[in-house]
């Protein structure tokens, strides 16, 4: 496949028509973060027993907020655009379903990791994680992108970033709604899972995009995309493993001590670091191909 270098792509994409994806993707994380936050620290300092259904209600609101969020800062824009991204809607809604179809299905029914996985030692649990629903989660949304992107919606690298970021609000929103459904939980808890939910999933999410950047835009050798697969993979087994016992709430499977808010600090800090390795991974990678791009054109004109 032919090398297709973007090189003034990064700082520039207003400018030549395309949404800034890591911009929108920050304001997405800060305005989740604040709004599920406030409603754990409301929950912690207001003792405030609501009615079950109103209670219910607020959680499935909750559910529903990162998609909200999601067309109001990263899809709105992309129509007063000279070139947007056309499938993100579309990422989203198979990832979801692929989510309800095929992820937790597997996930509860072939898997049961709820029966066995919580009561092994943590290193068992992140190893089980990673192979299990973690990899279960990459490998389907890596499906839906192959299928849906691959190549004919890859223009610039950014491209690549935001449809799995689409991917990640579909596969979330399933889980988070279904987990609100089933266990009826406490809209403060509520906040938290639906948090950690959409940050689990879009920190993975950019890895596989990494893998799938360096694999078509770079021509890098052929393990690259297998290794990004397999570290959010890491990244969601992680996750998973760890948090319920950080948070040790009516959503934990262990642990008997409430702990949100230390979690949500925990949630944050772990995804800021994530997030930051795979930006810091994404403008290496950028820089890299424009040098290589300038060293190019300079030999030709010599």
């Amino acid at each position: 496949m032919v090398r297709i270098p973007q090189f003034r792509e990064a700082g520039a994409s207003e400018s030549y028509g395309i949404v800034p994806v890591w911009r929108r993707l920050s304001l997405l994380f800060i305005f989740l973060s604040a709004v599920c936050g406030f409603m754990v620290i409301a929950g912690e300092a207001l003792t405030i027993a609501l009615d079950a259904d109103l209670s219910r209600a607020l959680s499935l609101m909750l559910a529903a907020l990162p998609v909200i969020l999601w067309l109001l800062i990263a899809v709105l824009p992309e129509f007063r655009v000279e070139r947007p991204r056309r499938r993100l809607i579309g990422v989203a809604v198979v990832s979801g379903f692929t989510a309800s179809a095929r992820g937790l299905p597997l996930a509860q029914a072939f898997f049961v990791v709820d029966q066995w996985l919580p009561l092994q030692s943590v290193f068992q649990r992140i190893v089980g994680f990673t192979l299990t629903v973690g990899m279960l989660d990459v490998g389907l949304k890596f499906v839906v992108l192959r299928y849906l992107i691959y190549p004919q919606a890859l223009r610039v690298r950014s491209d690549a970033v935001a449809y799995a970021l689409a991917s990640a609000i579909g596969y979330s929103f399933y889980l988070s709604l279904e987990l609100v459904w089933r266990l009826e939980p406490t809209w403060n808890h509520a906040a938290i899972y639906v948090l950690s939910s959409f940050t689990i999933q879009a920190a993975a999410s950019l890895y596989i995009a990494l893998g799938i950047i360096e694999s078509y835009f770079a021509d890098a050798f052929p393990l690259v995309l297998p290794v990004n697969l397999l570290v959010a993979a890491l990244i969601a087994g992680l996750a998973q493993a760890l948090l319920p016992g950080l948070l040790s709430g009516p959503l934990s499977q262990a642990g008997s001590a409430d702990r949100p808010l230390f979690g949500l600090v925990l949630l944050l800090a772990a995804s800021i670091a994530s997030v930051g390795a795979a930006y810091f991974l994404y403008a290496y990678s950028e820089r890299r191909e424009r040098e290589a791009y300038v060293s190019h054109e300079g030999a030709d004109g010599i």
